[in-house]
């Protein structure tokens, strides 16, 4: 019995030690573990001039390092739902919004989502989407990019 539980332990710490530390650490959660999705932590003068200093290439490509193998993934209803890491658009049936942020004029998942767990009531971390219990009202947040919404 003693021998199993060594071997047991011996196993997870060596998976452990394995494993990429980014994984270990919810990058939502405050006070954020910056290094989870920067390789350096922007200055509030680096994030003005577009330096974010991300892991991948762009926002979405950091943010599908965790969320691409559960709600994001392709062929998932979300994926389909909304375009993302996109600069151009039907503009007779869209407009720039006038809240949300663009990122180098590119629709990201920070568009709509923001990085850190808010204060208060929140539905999967949307920007500008108000929950009263079980109702979510989505007007708002897509109101600010869709004309016929």
């Amino acid at each position: 019995m003693r021998y199993l539980l060594l071997c047991v332990l011996a196993a997870a710490v060596l998976l452990a030690a394995s494993l990429d530390s980014r994984a270990l650490l919810n990058p939502h959660i405050k006070p954020e573990p910056c290094d989870s999705c920067h390789t350096k932590v922007p200055t509030e003068a680096d994030g003005r001039a577009g330096n974010y200093f991300l892991l991948k290439e762009t926002i979405d490509n950091t943010c599908h390092v965790c969320h691409e193998k559960t709600c994001c993934k392709a062929g998932t209803l979300h994926h389909f739902e909304h375009p993302s890491n996109i600069d151009q658009w039907d503009k007779t049936r869209f407009k720039a919004p006038k809240t949300l942020k663009l990122y180098g004029g590119f629709i990201t998942c920070t568009t709509c989502h923001v990085h850190s767990i808010p204060e208060g009531e929140s539905f999967k971390m949307v920007r500008l989407a108000q929950r009263d219990g079980m109702r979510i009202e989505w007007v708002r947040l897509c109101r600010d990019c869709h004309t016929s919404f």
